[in-house]
């Protein structure tokens, strides 16, 4: 069909749409990915009985991910409530504040996590309709053309409604994998973040354990 300023902005506009929908999918994959294999690398210390003196190191050099971050968070905490100053904190009131600090930074953990996730939602809610008001925009154009002209035979109309139609079709294409991609990565956050939960379990034990190894973590 002839070239219209706004069946051209929809077809564009839905090509955007899918050319982000793959971008956003393939970074948070591989994000999610790397940061998964980083946490069991640290899991797999913890599992192995890390020291103290190895447990005070983390998060001071290179390292990096989701475990080492909420490790850290919680050696400082763990800083904050050293020595007799704060002797006097039962077990059970040190045990809720680290717990209340791990939930805190477990959310903060989420959030990043989950970011464009809403890009992905709100594409495969809209893709469709945008391609069915491209449709529907270039039937019209397509029908003025055909009263102007006087012309209504299948060879003058199939071009331009065929066309047209076309929309519709990636409209759809474009929100299949919206979809896909938004269930997929949403799963991948939750299993992360239900992940990093259970290893927050064994490192409130851990330095709740070593209590009286708190005033070494600046040291």
């Amino acid at each position: 069909m002839e070239s219209d300023l706004v069946f051209n902005l929809t077809s564009y506009t839905l090509l955007a749409m899918s050319a982000l929908t793959w971008t956003i999918a393939i970074a948070k994959v591989l994000q999610l990915r790397l940061a998964r294999s980083r946490a069991r690398m640290l899991e797999r210390s913890f599992d192995a009985s890390m020291d103290w003196s190895a447990f005070k190191e983390i998060g001071r050099g290179r390292d990096a991910g989701d475990a080492v971050y909420l490790t850290d968070r919680i050696k400082q905490v763990c800083s904050d409530y050293a020595g007799p100053d704060h002797a006097s904190y039962s077990f059970e009131q040190l045990r809720a504040m680290l717990a209340a600090e791990t939930q805190r930074k477990l959310g903060t953990v989420a959030r990043h996590k989950e970011s464009w996730l809403n890009a992905l939602a709100s594409i495969s809610a809209t893709a469709p309709f945008l391609g069915l008001f491209g449709t529907v925009w270039g039937i019209m154009k397509a029908l003025e053309t055909i009263g102007e002209t006087g012309a209504a035979n299948i060879t003058v109309v199939a071009a331009p409604i065929g066309g047209a139609l076309v929309t519709t079709a990636v409209g759809i294409v474009t929100a299949i994998p919206a979809v896909v991609f938004y269930n997929v990565i949403n799963r991948m956050v939750r299993q992360h973040v239900g992940r990093l939960e259970n290893f927050s379990e064994g490192l409130l034990r851990y330095v709740l354990h070593h209590r009286p190894h708190w005033q070494e973590i600046d040291r």
